[in-house]
């Protein structure tokens, strides 16, 4: 049996039948309906649900959404346990009740909010704060903009990782391998002797220092000690005479005649010199041939993207040729330029003429 309540013409009596619906009770099912005539759970509203500022809950079982008594907080629950708040002042939180969990040690804290509709916040204990999966390629991860503008990123590459601990030192590690650390007075490699500062073709331009490098030159960690052979000591003689003033043609370019004057030695003349006495140059660490690959890509220009309210969503720019470097060539895909560049170690070189002075 169903009782149907009308309120057509205003009438609010007991009617079967109806044009309009407003309120059905399935004795049968023991459901009741407001806005349907076939009610499917034991209420079921087609419109929406009014509750008076004193409170109320709209769910069901341990599924629900609570308003507290003042009205000041709206409670997302399940399983009987809250999830979500927002309160009073319009923060939303997730997994907390502290408006600014980051802020907050005890565990109790755990949780995300944003705080004056505006500022992300979180805390967790034992675990990582931000997880973010890129699923395709190398790339950006997380993307920095002022006024719309970008100013920077986090990209995936290769695994690469920054970690800062509590004491405030820090490292660098790649494919879950620390490479690099630091701490209060020091930056250094986590692994002694084992990696450079720059690469043959991503070399630094000015070092400013204090003072000069250090070499180890403990007696204990060297062998085969001797003095310079008589071919040696003609090579040093004849390396004295090869030194030379020099510009760098890239100064030359970016600064015309303003480009300054060096002093040095030309790599390829020392390596005629140590050819010129039978010896290998590549047997002496003061010279260096460190050789790599190359290939040219040509990337298009991008136009700038706004959004609907004006933001740059994808910043502009001029199409430019991209250079990529290979190591060795069996990385190096094929038609990849191979390039060698020559160079020398000053301080073994000007002992080495010293020592035929």
């Amino acid at each position: 049996m169903a009782i149907t309540l009308d309120g057509t013409n205003g009438v609010t009596t007991p009617s079967l039948t109806a044009d309009t619906t407003t309120l059905v009770v399935d004795e049968t099912n023991n459901r009741v309906g407001v806005g349907t005539a076939t009610p499917l759970n034991e209420l079921d509203v087609n419109g929406s649900i009014r509750i008076s500022q004193d409170g109320g809950v709209i769910g069901n079982g341990d599924e629900k959404i609570k308003f507290d008594e003042t009205g000041q907080t709206i409670q997302f629950q399940t399983a009987d346990t809250e999830r979500m708040r927002i309160d009073s002042t319009g923060n939303l939180l997730v997994g907390t009740t502290d408006s600014d969990p980051s802020n907050n040690g005890a565990s109790g804290a755990e949780g995300v909010s944003i705080k004056d509709g505006n500022t992300i916040r979180l805390a967790r204990s034992g675990g990582g704060c931000i997880i973010a999966n890129r699923m395709d390629s190398d790339g950006d991860i997380i993307n920095f903009r002022k006024n719309g503008s970008a100013v920077g990123s986090i990209q995936a590459e290769q695994g690469v990782s920054i970690n800062v601990n509590s004491g405030q030192d820090g490292s660098l590690s790649r494919a879950g391998t620390i490479k690099f650390r630091w701490g209060d007075v020091a930056f250094y490699p986590n692994v002694d002797n084992s990696y450079d500062l720059g690469l043959n073709v991503r070399r630094f331009d000015d070092i400013y220092a204090t003072n000069g490098t250090i070499q180890t030159s403990d007696r204990n960690e060297k062998q085969d000690i001797e003095e310079l052979s008589e071919a040696e000591q003609r090579v040093a003689v004849a390396a004295k005479a090869l030194l030379r003033k020099f510009r760098w043609k890239s100064a030359v370019a970016e600064k015309g005649d303003d480009a300054r004057i060096h002093f040095g030695i030309i790599a390829q003349d020392l390596q005629a010199a140590f050819e010129a006495e039978g010896l290998d140059a590549g047997r002496y660490a003061m010279f260096i041939s460190s050789t790599w690959w190359e290939t040219q890509t040509d990337v298009p220009a991008v136009e700038e993207e706004l959004d609907e309210e004006g933001n740059v969503v994808v910043e502009a720019k001029e199409a430019y040729t991209r250079t990529d470097t290979y190591h060795t060539a069996e990385e190096a895909p094929e038609g990849a330029t191979e390039r060698t560049r020559l160079g020398v170690r000053y301080p073994e070189l000007l002992a080495f003429i010293i020592g035929a002075l």
